[in-house]
């Protein structure tokens, strides 16, 4: 399959919202694309910036191209930009919600953990909920918003937990400061490659805090959402909570099978 800018940036960055979105209809997968190829451009600014005040300057752009979009119809020559814009269009994005998705990633130029389990609970809410509703609305699939707040928060959890590797080599780390100390570690050996067995208890509170997100669905989108990060938090419980187990390379058995019969 021949794929677009977006489509392959998805496909290479964002692998999972991919396999999502090909259980879409194909007219709406380039929205799909467009909207999860903005989201890891924003969500890659920390990676991409050397200091803090450049990387509010990277999410300004973004702001400002997408007022651009809102108030004046203007659309740069960019290649997600121009398609995201071609997305609102047709499907009325709500200009809100990218608002929103843009400023919660100014937490991650703070270089702050989440003070507790509630602080991390918000920063899941805040980086994924909006992207959900914004992907329902593509789809127009209509979901009560406690539910579409529900899978954005056990996707967003989920997938933090299995970040976690990634996230300390980048000297990121997004669990609860406090349930870390309780585990007898800090942060700071942590991104040093110290005490990492310590952090099996952190994860293991966090997996229990997004099975409470867990929700019963009988169709469409938003069950296949919780089935893919129901699967692999199934993994990560059969692993031990062990984020560092080489178990955890693989995908879940029969992934994509298990979330087209989902």
């Amino acid at each position: 399959m021949s794929l677009s800018y977006c489509g392959e940036t998805v496909r290479r960055h964002d692998p999972d919202r991919f396999l999502l979105s090909l259980f879409a209809a194909p007219q709406q997968r380039e929205a799909l694309w467009a909207l999860y190829a903005f989201n890891h451009e924003i969500a890659k600014t920390r990676e991409v910036v050397t200091e803090t005040q450049l990387g509010l300057i990277r999410l300004q752009w973004w702001r400002d191209a997408l007022a651009g979009v809102y108030e004046k119809g203007q659309v740069p020559e960019h290649q997600i930009l121009q398609p995201l814009a071609q997305a609102i269009r047709q499907c009325d994005l709500p200009r809100e919600l990218f608002d929103n998705l843009v400023y919660a990633r100014e937490f991650d130029l703070e270089d702050r953990l989440p003070a507790n389990m509630e602080g991390m609970v918000h920063y899941a809410d805040f980086t994924s909920t909006p992207l959900l509703r914004l992907s329902l609305n593509v789809l127009d699939e209509a979901h009560e918003e406690k539910d579409i707040r529900s899978a954005g928060i056990f996707y967003a959890l989920t997938g933090l937990l299995r970040a976690v590797p990634a996230h300390l080599v980048q000297r990121r780390c997004y669990l609860p400061e406090g349930l870390i100390h309780s585990a007898g570690a800090t942060v700071h050996e942590l991104y040093d490659g110290k005490k990492l067995s310590s952090l099996i208890p952190v994860v293991r509170a966090v997996a229990e805090e997004a099975e409470k997100h867990r929700i019963r669905l009988r169709r469409g989108y938003l069950k296949k959402h919780m089935a893919l990060a129901g699967m692999y938090l199934a993994q990560l419980r059969g692993c031990g909570f062990d984020v560092f187990s080489t178990r955890l390379q693989a995908p879940p058995l029969l992934r994509e099978a298990r979330v087209f019969l989902s």
